[in-house]
């Protein structure tokens, strides 16, 4: 466990480091609590606080979720040991509420959940999907003319 949580203490020193460089906006607060209590514990104080910080509004002004932890405990299924069923609906809470793309995703949850004999579906779902879209709309338009 001490493994893990050094990768996560590293994760979560490249989201500033990227955030800072990226967007070139400086979590100063961020940095100070991630020095002082390391990644684990930084990330639930922040998940347990009422509300957002304001290094998550800023990053979400930014178009830059991808860049919190709320994301980083979301997108990252290796470090889901180290937090609890809640603290991990917290951190897709919040990525939902604030429309984080991933999270919204509504074909997500049906891959892999059905056989098919369409190679690559799972990797160009969006390809798929418009080519049916397309189709349909060519078919509305057939049967009004």
């Amino acid at each position: 466990m001490k493994e893990l949580e050094g990768r996560f203490d590293a994760a979560m020193m490249d989201i500033y480091l990227r955030a800072k460089a990226e967007v070139q906006y400086n979590a100063t607060r961020f940095h100070q609590m991630l020095c002082k209590y390391r990644g684990v514990e930084t990330a639930k104080i922040l998940l347990h606080a009422n509300a957002v910080s304001e290094e998550y509004t800023a990053l979400w002004e930014r178009r830059r979720l991808d860049l919190t932890v709320e994301a980083l405990i979301h997108d990252h299924p290796e470090y889901h040991p180290l937090f609890t069923d809640e603290e991990r609906e917290i951190a897709r809470r919040r990525l939902e509420e604030y429309r984080y793309p991933p999270v919204i995703d509504p074909v997500e949850r049906f891959i892999g959940a059905f056989a098919s004999d369409v190679p690559g579906w799972t990797t160009q779902v969006d390809k798929y999907l418009g080519q049916t879209l397309l189709e349909e709309m060519r078919d509305q338009t057939d049967s009004r003319s």
